[in-house]
C-alpha cells in the first residue's frame, strides 16, 4: 500500500490517502496537545499511541464491535476503512473529571453510579463544545437511528473495557469515542489512547494520560510507557525508540 497525499488530521495525528481505494493511513505523532491548542514533543509518543489503538481495536472486534481497523503498517501507522466521520465525538464518563466536574459541581474522582455520555463537537478553531443528542438532530448533523446505534455502541465499548483496564489495575475515568458510517453501518473509528482517554492508577490515582499535559504534571512520557507496558503490547523495538 502507498502513501500519497495529506488529507488533513490532528494537532496529535496526519491522515493520508492511499493507492488503495476506500483505504486511509494514519500516522501518530510525537506529541501531546491540549483544548487551546498548546502542544509538546514527547518523545515515542507516537508509537505508544498507534500500538495501543490497533490492540484495543483488536480486542474490541473479539467481543462484537465493528471497526473501521484494518491494519498496522508500522509502529506509527494504521490503515482504516475510509468512512464518512461525524464531526462530533461520544463522551463516556464513569467517573466526575474534567469538564463533568466543572459543570457539574461534583469532585474530581468520584464514581458515578452509572455511566454518562455527552456529544462533544469542535468549533473551526479545533475547541471542543459540549451539545447534547436534541442538538444534534437539531443541526442534522446526525440521524436519530444512527445517534441510538452509537450510544449503544459507546455503553458497550466501555462496558468491554471497564474490566480489561481493571485487570490491568487501572480505572477507566472517561474515553471520547469517534464513530463514521460505512454504507448503512455505524462502526468506531479514531483513536483509544491516552491522548482520548483518563487512565488513573486504580491504587494512587495517578493521571496515565494526557492530562499530565495539558495539567503541567510532569512526567508524560513515562505515564504513557506505563500504560503502554500494563497492556502488555510488547517492547518498544530500540530501532523505533526516539527518547532512549
Amino acid at each position: 500500500m502507498e502513501k500519497r497525499e495529506s488529507i488533513g488530521g490532528t494537532a496529535v495525528t496526519r491522515c493520508f490517502a492511499t493507492d488503495t481505494e476506500g483505504v486511509t493511513l494514519v500516522e501518530w505523532l510525537d506529541q501531546v496537545a491540549d483544548a487551546d491548542g498548546r502542544t509538546e514533543t514527547v518523545a515515542d509518543k507516537g508509537i505508544v499511541a498507534s500500538r495501543m489503538t490497533a490492540s484495543l481495536f483488536r480486542h474490541l472486534e473479539t467481543k462484537g464491535i465493528r471497526t473501521a481497523f484494518l491494519e498496522e503498517i508500522s509502529a506509527r501507522e494504521l490503515s482504516f476503512r475510509a468512512v464518512h466521520r461525524y464531526s462530533f465525538d461520544l463522551v463516556v464518563r464513569n467517573f466526575s473529571a474534567g469538564s463533568f466536574a466543572e459543570r457539574t459541581g461534583v469532585a474530581e474522582g468520584k464514581a458515578l453510579s452509572r455511566p454518562t455520555a455527552e456529544l462533544r463537537n469542535r468549533k473551526d478553531g479545533g475547541q471542543r463544545y459540549f451539545l447534547n443528542g436534541y442538538d444534534a438532530l437539531a443541526l442534522e448533523l446526525v440521524k436519530e437511528e444512527d445517534l441510538r446505534k452509537m450510544t449503544q455502541l459507546a455503553f458497550r465499548i466501555n462496558e468491554i473495557l471497564i474490566p480489561y483496564f481493571a485487570e490491568r489495575r487501572v480505572d477507566l475515568i472517561d474515553l471520547s469515542l469517534a464513530f463514521g458510517k460505512n454504507k448503512e453501518e455505524v462502526v468506531l473509528t479514531g483513536a483509544l489512547s491516552p491522548d482520548n482517554m483518563r487512565l488513573w492508577d486504580r491504587d494512587t490515582h495517578e493521571r496515565l494520560d494526557a492530562d499530565r499535559f495539558r495539567r503541567n504534571l510532569g512526567n508524560v512520557r513515562e505515564a504513557y510507557l506505563e500504560i503502554y507496558k500494563r497492556l502488555g503490547i510488547g517492547s518498544l523495538k530500540p530501532e523505533e525508540l526516539l527518547g532512549e
